[in-house]
Order: structure tokens, then sequence, then C-alpha cells
């Protein structure tokens, strides 16, 4: 029962999650760029705020810390990372040093 209740309290977020759209989320993202002075926090690399091309490596994306869905958008929980340094906190996790499994299987 115990487990059950944890389980269901996972899926949804937290009642004062913040959870940005439209012009909001847009003006959160330059927040981030302008806080980080448009620089990489992982690697130090200058950023471009429009990405050039798809997958452009010296794009700006903005990066959650810990989970939007249990902590929201707001600036103390974003971070700026250039677009390869995001992918790979996506493909290996946050410390980059060895790979996550892969979810399927």
């Amino acid at each position: 029962m115990v487990r059950e209740r944890e389980r269901n309290r996972m899926k949804f977020p937290k009642p004062d999650v913040v959870r940005l759209t439209g012009k909001t989320l847009e003006a959160l993202r330059l927040a981030c760029y302008l806080r980080d002075k448009g620089q990489c926090v992982k690697c130090g690399r200058k950023m471009l705020f429009k990405a050039r091309f798809p997958n452009d490596p010296i794009a700006f994306d903005m990066a959650h810390k810990r989970g939007k869905r249990m902590h929201g958008d707001t600036l103390n929980n974003v971070e700026s990372l250039c677009h390869a340094e995001h992918m790979l906190q996506h493909r290996y996790g946050k410390s980059y040093q060895k790979p996550v499994p892969s979810k399927r299987g």
C-alpha cells in the first residue's frame, strides 16, 4: 500500500510547481542566457542564442538542473548549456563518466 502511494505521488507534479509555456518560457530562456552571460556552464564555450542549423553545437540550450516535473520551470532550476554538452548530459547523465543504461532494456 505504501509503495502504491509513493508511485502515485511520483506520477504527478507537486501542486506548487511552475510549468511555463509560450512567451513566459521564452522570457525564462532569455533570463537564463543573460544570467550566464551567454556561456556554457560546463565547458565555458560562448553560445549563440538562436541555432544556425539543426544540432548546432554552439547553440544555447536551457537545461533543467533537477527534473522539471517535480521542481518546475524557475530560474533557480535551469542552467545554460551548449547543445553539445546538453546532448552529452542526456546521453551519459550529469557525471559524463559512465554511460547510463538504456531505458529500453
